[in-house]
């Protein structure tokens, strides 16, 4: 209710003062709009960060089980805003809604920064929470109405995949760098990094076209909580995005599980952390590879060969990321750690793909709601899986962690999976 309050008197504002509230900059063209947005991610996901996380989270004085439990609440309160924040994405300027989306990540690294101390650390994933629920379905409807409106709403698989291309080439050259910062500049230092490209993309959203038209108009007399359980409960309910949705998400959550869990795999294996960064950049390669060729992959092998070529990299990942703590010769651990890197990049073409195919299968004016329901079902997979891995390591250890994770995982996904197969959709 806050957030709406907020947007509908922004949104006032717009009207009432012609181009004076969020128009403060001349923005680009439509045809140009796709670039702008790509730039302003990539900027935006300099994670310098990411390679250390669980470093900096112990520099700021907690622990790696704090870390996982964080990270679980944090997936919790992205699937409590999802489909309002997606809603509002619908009501008022996706636009606007992006902007505010990147000033929340800005505004968590600010308090990263700034204090330290698990309630600082905790509030500072919540603003990343609020700002991944406000981006995730309103960016996706944002670009693909940008490419409707020009009559190229087809080519929205590519332009996603360039999307997370870019974001994640970004992210890679981040981490190559970030251990190396850690090590000899420190951790305040990759924080205030942070700070910094973070503003930067929040100023170059600012630049973004608006998109008036695709905004959704509520019947009248329908309330728009009721409007919003119907649009979750439409895609909650159909033959094909059910599955389009249930299927990323649990797959997601194991590959969620092997990314968080190469940092662990890497202190159980003594490595440096000034090569942190090393193998972290290399999972981030492989996830923009991932990216890259994801239309190329589909267009191949169609959704059914597609799904089951990323279903057996899954398999792969888990069993590697089981035998590794047991692996003594540091040249096999190495190659290991890698593989489980490429394993947990994986996913982004799995939702790329079930992205794009969900949008061709609904309207633009609940575009945005239908997307967050999607992403909502991604959270909660996530959510649950990283709070029990809290536990699990902190009481088990890591292999057996990895085996009882990949038994659960593997065999939620393998019946979504199941289930994908036999509707047989392009």
């Amino acid at each position: 209710m806050v957030l709406y309050c907020f947007f509908q008197g922004v949104s006032y504002c717009g009207v009432h003062r012609e181009h004076q509230a969020m128009e403060i900059f001349r923005t680009v063209s439509l045809e140009k709009a796709p670039a702008l947005f790509r730039m302003s991610r990539a900027v935006a996901t300099l994670m310098f960060v990411l390679p250390v996380v669980v470093l900096f989270y112990q520099y700021k004085g907690l622990s790696v089980g704090d870390f996982f439990l964080i990270q679980g609440i944090f997936a919790f309160s992205i699937f409590l805003l999802e489909v309002p924040t997606g809603y509002i994405g619908d009501l008022f300027s996706r636009k606007m809604v992006i902007v505010a989306s990147f000033l929340a990540y800005f505004l968590g690294y600010l308090v990263w920064y700034l204090f330290d101390g698990f309630f600082f650390i905790f509030l500072g994933e919540l603003l990343f929470g609020l700002a991944a629920a406000l981006y995730s379905g309103t960016s996706e409807a944002y670009i693909f109405d940008v490419l409707k409106a020009r009559g190229k709403e087809h080519g929205f698989l590519k332009e996603w995949g360039r999307v997370n291309t870019w974001s994640i080439f970004a992210t890679a050259l981040a981490t190559f760098a970030g251990g190396v910062i850690y090590d000899r500049m420190g951790p305040d230092a990759v924080a205030l990094l942070q700070v910094i490209v973070t503003g930067t993309g929040l100023m170059m959203t600012c630049f973004l076209p608006d998109l008036p038209d695709v905004r959704r108009v509520v019947a009248e007399g329908k309330s728009k909580w009721q409007d919003i359980l119907d649009i979750s409960k439409y895609a909650a309910s159909h033959a094909e995005i059910k599955w389009l949705m249930l299927y990323p998400a649990s797959f997601g959550a194991g590959t969620l599980i092997l990314m968080w869990g190469l940092q662990p795999l890497m202190e159980d294996a003594k490595i440096p952390v000034f090569l942190f960064g090393l193998f972290a950049g290399l999972g981030q390669l492989s996830r923009m590879a991932f990216s890259h060729f994801s239309h190329a992959l589909f267009t191949r092998l169609k959704t059914n060969r597609f799904s089951l070529l990323l279903f057996g990299v899954l398999v792969a990942g888990f069993i590697v990321a089981i035998v590794l703590p047991g692996i003594a010769n540091a040249f096999l651990v190495y190659a290991l750690l890698v593989a489980v890197g490429f394993a947990a990049g994986s996913q982004i073409a799995l939702r790329i793909a079930t992205t794009s195919m969900i949008n061709h299968r609904i309207k633009s004016d609940e575009r945005a709601t239908v997307l967050s329901v999607n992403s909502m079902f991604s959270k909660a997979f996530t959510g649950t899986a990283m709070i029990a891995m809290k536990f699990m390591i902190d009481g088990w250890g890591m292999q057996a962690t990895f085996a009882v994770s990949a038994i659960v995982i593997l065999a939620l996904t393998g019946y979504a999976l199941a289930k994908l197969l036999r509707l047989r959709i392009a």
